[in-house]
């Protein structure tokens, strides 16, 4: 049990810090943004002493804890996903990948426009 959690806890914390898709940075940015939107709006209500509407009062805390959420499964998700995954390894407790060395991870090559090549620039 002990030596399960381990190995759980590692891949959290190598997921944390992997790489993350383009799509999902710019979620992040975009949930980020939204989050201190909302709390400098509500934060400013409060300092200027105004009574904020019923529907503003609703939706605050959605405004939080969607992006959040949000945010936390984008940081969870690397570049690569789990393709390559053998389901009865993952069942067993085996959460290393088995990735072929001759297919090349391609899920977060940023795309050239054809005839361009790194020279061009």
């Amino acid at each position: 049990m002990g030596e399960t959690i381990k190995r759980q806890s590692s891949e959290l914390k190598g997921r944390w810090v992997g790489k993350m898709p383009r799509f999902f940075r710019q979620l992040v940015v975009l949930c980020a943004c939204i989050m201190v939107t909302a709390f400098g709006v509500n934060q400013i209500m409060v300092i200027g002493g105004a009574t904020p509407h019923m529907w503003w009062t609703d939706i605050y805390p959605l405004l939080l804890a969607v992006p959040f959420g949000m945010i936390i499964v984008c940081k969870l998700t690397v570049a690569g996903g789990y393709k390559e995954i053998d389901p009865g390894k993952v069942l067993q407790g085996d959460m290393t990948l088995d990735r072929d060395a001759h297919q090349p991870n391609m899920s977060d090559v940023e795309t050239e426009q054809p005839g361009e090549t790194e020279q061009d620039f």
